[in-house]
C-alpha cells in the first residue's frame, strides 16, 4: 500500500529537517572535524570527557577535580549532569558524540519551530521557513561555540509547543510531554532559559483572544511551570548549597553586562557579520569590540545576527497584514521588549531588572536572550509566507517592494565603494580614533553584505512576481532562504581535527612525563598564564582555527588541561569556590599567586608569555619548555608544597583576615597554616620547620573520598589542598571532625598527637531527595498517563477534555 500524500507530505518535511542542518554543516557533518571554538574546547569537552569516564566505571560523579581547587559537578549545571543526551558520549568517541548532539540541536530547533508554527494555523510550508530561519540562523550557527546555550535554545521551542497544546486541551499525554521538554530546558544547563520560559508560558496566557479564556488557562500553565520545576528537583536542588558557597552571581551591573547586544548590530540583520574578519571566522578586533560596541571582553558574543532577508521581507509582509490584529502587537511588544533588554549597555531596561527582580543578578550576558527575540521573528517570516500565498496581490506589492529595496541596496553598495557611507561618516562619527585596518575591514564588509543584499532582495522579489502557483513560490523562497543564510553566516562555525582530543600538545607531554611519578601518587596542578592566545603566526597547512586551537590546548587555557586529567589551579566554572575566586581574580595578586600563592596551593606548573618572563628577569632554571609558535614558556614553580601536610594553627575570624595573613613576609608556607576558627583559640604548636609536626601519607585519593594516614608529633592541623565546600565531611580515626578553612580556600581539620586514620568524603547534598522528588514525579506522571489510556480504552474521556 503507497503511502498517501499527506503521508508523503509528512516525510518529506522530516527528511528536510534533519537534510537541511546536515547540508549546512557539511564541514562538519561529513568529515572528520568536530566543533571546537571557544568553550566548546575550554570547558564541555573536559566536562563530558569526565562525566563519560566516571559513569563508564559505575560511579557518580559528585565532584570535579580539575577546575579551582575541585567544585561540585552537579551543583555548577553548566555540567548537565542529569541530561540524557549525555549517553552518546558513553557510546561514541568524546568529538564525534559531541559534534552529533551540536547537529541535532539544529535538528531540533528546527522542528521544534515547525511543529509550534503548524499549532498555529501555518501550513507545512510557511512552518518549514519559520523553522529554517531560526535553526539556521546568525545567532544558533554563533552559538555552535557553547553548547549548553545552543541546547537549551533548541528545546524550548518543543516547550512552548507542549505547553501550548496542553493549554488548548489539557491531559496527561499532554502534560508529560510539555513538562519534560521545560525541565529538559534547565538539565541543558541554562537556568536563564529555563526562567525565561517558565515567562514564556505565562505569556502564553496572554495571547488568549479574551479575559475569559486567559483566566481559564491560567491554572494550567501554573501546573505545568509546577510539574517541569518538580521534574528537575534533582537538578535544582544540587543548585542550592553552590548559591551559598560559589559567586555565580554578576557582582555588578558591569560584570552582568559585558556581553550586551549594541543596537549597532541591527545592521547585521541586513549585511549579515559585518564586523568580523571574513577570513577567519569569529575573529573579531578586540579593539573595535571594546570600544565601538562596547564588550569588554574585546569579543562578541555571536559573530552574526542575520536571519536571512527572504525571511525578513516576508516578516515585515506579516506586520502590515495583521497589524490590526490584537496578537500582533502583543507578539511585536514582548519581542522588543526582550530586544531591549538584550541592549543592556544601551537602554537602563536590563539595570532595572537587574536591581529589582529576584535572582536575577544570577544572569549575566544580555546576548543570550536573542533567541526569544529571533524565535518569533522567525515565526513572523512563516506568516508573511503564508499571507502571501493566499493573497497574489499582496506577493505583488512586496515583490515590488523586494526590487526597490534591491535598488536602494545596491545604491548603498555604490555609495561605500566610492564615498565610505558606513565605514567612513557612521563609525567615524561613533569611533573617536578608528583603526585604519579595522575600517578597511568593515568598509569591504559592508559591500559585500549591500551587494549580497541587493542580489537576495532581487530575487526575493522576482519570485514573489513571477512564482504564481503556491508550491513553486513556497519552494523557491524556502531553498533562497537556505541558500542566502548558508552564503551569509556558513563561515561563522568554526570547527577543527579531534587530535587535538586525543594527542597531547608537547606543553602538556613535558607535564605528563615530569610528573609521571609522584611521590604522593597526585599529579600536581598547572596554570594558564598566557594572556593573548591569539596566533602570533598559522603554520603551513593549518587554519586560523586550528591554530587557535592547538594555542588553547598549549598554554593550559582552562579547563583544556582536564583533557589529560591534569588539575587546573585557575577558577573558570561558576561552581569553583567564592574563597579561590577572591583569591583569583584580584588584579593585584596575579603576581603574588605566581611567585607564592600557587606553590602553597599545590602547583607546579605555569605558562607565560615568553616575552614577558624574559624581560621581567625570569630565572630559565625554572623553564621547562618552551614554544616559539605560540611565543609561551612552561615554567617549574619551585617550592610547591604537597597535598597534604601538618602545620600549626593561625586563628583569624574571616577569610579577608585569611588573605591578608598569607601575603605578610612573617607567615611561613608549609610550616604555618591561617585556620578560620573561633576567636581566642591558641596555636597548638610553634613552627618547627615543614615536617617538624609529623608525616602525612595518602593512602587512598579520589574526587569524592581521602584517606590520609597521619602520624602527628603534637597537636597540629591537617592541610588537605583541595577547595572548602559545603558537602565535604571528616572523620578522624573514624569519629566526625569539623572541616574548618585553612588558608582561605582549602580544607583544615586539627588532629591531636599520635597516629590518625583520617578520612574526607563528599556526597552532593540535596541529591538523593531532588531525585526522589524528580523520579516520584516522573512516576505519578507516567500512571496519570496510563490511567487516563485506560479510561479511554473504556471508553471515558480523558480527565480535563472537554465533552461536546
Amino acid at each position: 500500500m503507497s503511502p498517501s500524500p499527506q503521508d508523503r507530505t509528512r516525510l518529506s518535511v522530516v527528511a528536510a529537517a534533519f537534510a537541511l542542518p546536515l547540508l549546512y554543516f557539511h564541514r562538519a557533518s561529513f568529515t572528520d572535524q568536530i566543533f571546537i571554538a571557544r568553550d566548546i574546547l575550554r570547558v564541555y569537552y573536559p566536562l563530558k570527557k569526565y562525566w563519560a569516564e566516571r559513569v563508564s566505571q559505575f560511579q557518580f560523579p559528585d565532584w570535579y577535580p580539575y577546575d579551582g581547587l575541585g567544585e561540585p559537578f552537579p551543583g555548577m549545571l553548566i555540567s548537565g549532569v542529569f541530561h540524557p543526551a549525555n549517553l552518546l558520549y558513553l557510546l561514541l568517541p568524546l568529538g564525534t558524540a559531541l559534534k552529533l548532539i551540536t547537529l541535532l540541536s539544529y535538528v531540533a530547533a528546527l522542528g521544534g519551530t515547525y511543529l509550534f508554527a503548524r499549532l498555529w494555523s501555518l501550513e507545512r510550508g510557511p512552518a518549514l521557513l519559520a523553522g529554517l530561519t531560526y535553526a539556521l540562523g546568525g545567532y544558533m550557527v554563533g552559538i555552535s561555540n557553547n553548547l549548553l546555550y545552543l541546547m537549551a535554545a533548541s528545546t524550548f521551542p518543543w516547550a512552548l509547543w507542549g505547553a501550548e497544546r496542553f493549554l488548548r486541551e489539557p491531559s496527561a499525554r499532554r502534560a508529560a510531554p510539555a513538562a519534560l521538554a521545560l525541565c529538559l530546558v534547565l538539565l541543558c544547563g541554562d537556568p536563564q532559559s529555563f526562567a525565561l520560559c517558565n515567562g514564556m508560558l505565562l505569556v502564553l496566557i496572554l495571547l488568549r483572544p479574551d479575559r475569559a479564556s486567559a483566566r481559564k488557562v491560567a491554572p494550567r500553565a501554573g501546573l505545568l511551570i509546577v510539574l517541569g520545576a518538580l521534574l528537575c528537583a534533582v537538578q535544582l536542588v544540587c543548585v542550592l548549597p553552590t548559591l551559598r558557597n560559589a559567586s555565580p552571581n554578576a557582582p555588578d551591573i558591569l560584570v552582568a553586562t559585558r556581553f550586551s547586544f549594541h543596537p549597532l548590530r541591527l545592521v547585521e540583520l541586513l549585511l549579515g557579520p559585518i564586523f568580523i574578519n571574513p577570513g577567519t571566522g569569529a575573529e573579531v578586533s578586540s579593539t573595535l569590540a571594546s570600544e565601538l560596541l562596547l564588550s569588554p571582553l574585546g569579543s562578541l558574543w555571536v559573530p552574526s545576527e542575520y536571519m536571512g532577508l527572504p525571511g525578513l521581507l516576508l516578516l515585515g509582509a506579516a506586520l502590515w497584514t495583521w497589524r490590526r490584529h490584537p496578537l500582533t502587537w502583543k507578539v511585536a511588544g514582548l519581542a522588543l521588549a526582550i530586544l531591549a533588554l538584550s541592549m543592556a549597555r544601551n537602554l537602563p531596561l536590563y539595570e532595572w531588572f537587574y536591581d529589582w527582580v529576584p535572582l536575577w543578578k544570577s544572569f549575566r550576558y544580555p546576548e543570550k536572550l536573542m533567541p526569544y527575540v529571533l524565535f518569533p521573528c522567525a515565526l513572523g517570516a512563516g506568516a508573511g509566507l503564508q499571507a502571501v500565498l493566499r493573497d497574489d496581490a499582496l506577493a505583488r506589492r512586496l515583490g515590488q517592494v523586494g526590487l526597490g529595496l534591491a535598488f536602494a541596496c545596491g545604491v548603498f553598495a555604490l555609495g561605500e565603494w566610492q564615498g565610505r557611507w558606513f565605514s567612513g561618516g557612521v563609525i567615524g562619527a561613533l569611533w573617536d580614533d578608528p583603526i585604519a585596518r579595522v575600517q578597511e575591514m568593515l568598509h569591504g564588509n559592508v559591500i559585500q553584505g549591500a551587494g549580497v543584499a541587493a542580489g537576495t532582495l532581487g530575487a526575493t522579489g522576482l519570485v514573489l512576481l513571477l512564482a504564481r502557483q503556491p508550491m513553486p513560490r513556497t519552494a523557491a523562497l524556502v531553498a533562497l532562504q537556505f541558500a542566502v543564510l548558508y552564503l551569509v553566516n556558513e563561515q561563522t562555525y568554526q570547527v577543527s581535527y579531534s587530535e587535538v582530543l586525543e594527542q597531547p600538545t608537547a606543553m602538556v607531554d613535558t607535564i605528563l612525563r615530569d610528573s609521571a611519578n609522584p611521590p604522593d601518587g597526585i599529579r600536581p596542578r598547572v596554570f594558564g598564564g598566557v594572556d593573548i592566545i591569539s596566533p602570533r603566526q598559522v603554520p603551513q597547512g593549518l587554519s586560523y582555527v586550528d591554530a587557535l586551537t592547538l594555542n588553547l590546548a598549549a598554554t593550559l587555557e582552562p579547563n583544556t588541561p582536564g583533557l589529560w586529567n591534569l588539575e587546573n589551579a585557575s577558577a573558570y566554572l561558576p561552581a569553583a569556590s567564592s574563597r579561590f575566586v577572591s583569591i583569583m581574580w584580584l588584579g593585584h595578586l596575579r603576581d603574588a599567586f605566581v611567585d607564592r600563592l600557587g606553590a602553597l596551593y599545590h602547583t607546579r606548573y605555569l605558562t607565560m608569555d615568553a616575552k614577558a618572563f624574559t624581560e621581567g628577569g625570569g630565572n630559565r632554571k625554572f623553564v621547562l619548555a618552551e614554544d616559539s609558535l605560540v611565543g609561551a614558556v612552561l615554567i617549574r614553580i619551585p617550592r610547591m608544597l604537597p597535598r597534604a601536610y601538618l602545620a600549626s594553627p593561625r586563628c583569624v575570624a574571616d577569610p579577608s583576615t585569611a588573605l591578608e595573613f598569607i601575603l605578610v613576609q612573617d607567615f611561613h608556607p608549609g610550616q604555618d597554616v591561617v585556620l578560620e576558627c573561633a576567636p581566642g583559640t591558641p596555636a597548638d604548636a610553634a613552627p618547627t620547620g615543614t615536617g617538624g609536626l609529623g608525616q602525612v601519607r595518602i593512602a587512598h585519593y579520589a574526587p569524592e573520598s581521602v584517606e590520609l594516614e597521619v602520624d602527628a608529633r603534637q597537636p597540629a592541623v591537617l592541610v588537605l589542598n583541595d577547595a572548602f565546600y559545603e558537602g565535604w565531611s571528616a572523620t578522624v580515626d573514624g569519629q566526625p571532625a569539623p572541616i574548618l578553612p585553612a588558608n582561605v580556600a582549602v580544607r583544615g581539620v586539627r588532629v591531636p598527637a599520635g597516629p590518625h586514620r583520617v578520612s574526607f568524603s563528599y556526597r552532593t547534598p540535596g541529591l538523593v531527595l531532588g531525585a526522589i522528588i524528580s523520579l516520584g514525579t516522573l512516576g505519578l506522571l507516567g500512571l496519570a498517563v496510563l490511567v487516563e489510556q485506560r479510561r479511554r480504552g473504556h471508553g471515558a474521556p480523558a480527565a480535563g477534555n472537554p465533552v461536546g
